[in-house]
């Protein structure tokens, strides 16, 4: 069985455990949550599986095939370090840290353990797929042309009440950043995954407080960033705003388009766009998806990669490099000026 440790048991924590319950090789081996009645609410769930209070115990003690961190985002970097250290693989929640030099730090404690660091980017299967992976598959083979613009919109209508909320989100000292860094690696990844391409060059961008006044963090970014391969992304994400939702990608290649749609149902998801005989088309989707995704879920990727001593195709160097994008994309906020990488 693939033992699997769990720290952190609040909405994210359960959503994993649910996920990774679901796969016949997994055993939830450990949970860890410092909060003794989520503990024992889940400690009923899943009364195999050891309870801490404190998770350097739960990583000291278990042997384990990976620890899934949950925590808080200021959190990250010590409990990586920790269940690294005692020998265990890592996946954890996005982002990686809080800045660039917290998850360079992280990746050279994995290179040094020879332990796999990789991150929670599940937008592809739990949101966008099954359909993204066939449009993956489409531009690998061409179907596309080059690709050189990227448009991506990630505009929620409201997460948090413009009259006031606590949550550990809402405040930069525990979360980094408000909208940009919640939701922007997700979509940051989708990007540079789907151009193959996670060498960013430059970021021009803005982040605002525009709705959630009493934070001290942005709720709406917008920017622009220039990858090595001569792609260009924009990218926009808000946590509130008065807009219509909208949870979409586009692409423009020389020879087609394509736009998928996160809100519409599996299989009507994407939409793709070419010219035949001088006058424009749109196309549908037809391929099949079983053998790129490789599992229906990030959790069941990871697992079967790890199981076959491969990295999984969301690794700390590319969330890493996500992060480069994010820390830059503040500074040009603030300074007004593009940053290059």
């Amino acid at each position: 069985m693939f033992e699997v440790g769990i720290i952190g048991l609040g909405y994210i924590g359960e959503r994993h455990l649910k996920k990774f319950s679901e796969l016949k090789q997994v055993n939830i081996a450990a949970i860890a949550d410092k909060d003794s009645q989520k503990l024992r609410k889940y400690a009923d769930m899943y009364p195999a599986a050891g309870h801490f209070v404190d998770y350097r115990l739960m990583c000291g003690t278990k042997r384990l095939d990976l620890v899934v961190i949950c925590l808080p985002n200021h959190l990250h970097t010590e409990a990586c370090i920790t269940a690294l250290n005692a020998g265990h693989h890592v996946l954890c929640e996005k982002p990686l840290a809080t800045s660039v030099a917290a998850a360079e730090r992280m990746i050279s404690v994995a290179s040094s353990n020879k332990r796999i660091l990789c991150v929670a980017m599940n937008f592809r299967w739990d949101f966008f797929g099954p359909d993204i992976f066939s449009l993956k598959r489409i531009i690998e083979e061409g179907g596309l042309g080059t690709l050189y613009y990227i448009r991506m919109k990630y505009l929620r209508r409201v997460t948090f009440s413009p009259s006031g909320a606590h949550r550990w989100n809402l405040f930069k000292k525990f979360s980094g950043g408000g909208a940009l860094i919640d939701l922007g690696p997700h979509m940051l990844d989708l990007a540079m995954w789907l151009a193959d391409n996670y060498d960013p060059m430059s970021v021009k961008g803005l982040a605002y407080n525009g709705l959630i006044k009493y934070a001290d963090v942005d709720d709406f970014a917008s920017g622009f960033i220039s990858l090595g391969s001569g792609i260009d992304i924009q990218l926009e994400v808000a946590w509130s705003c008065h807009n219509e939702p909208l949870w979409e990608i586009s692409l423009f290649g020389e020879k087609g388009g394509a736009n998928v749609s996160a809100l519409k149902p599996p299989g009507d998801r994407v939409k793709l766009y070419s010219n035949h005989e001088d006058q424009p088309i749109t196309l549908p989707l037809e391929k099949e998806v079983h053998a790129i995704c490789e599992g229906a879920s990030l959790q069941e990727h990871v697992v079967t990669r790890l199981n076959a001593r491969r990295i999984p195709d969301c690794s700390a160097d590319k969330a890493l490099q996500v992060m480069r994008v994010i820390e830059a994309w503040y500074r040009s906020s603030k300074s007004r000026t593009e940053r290059f990488l």
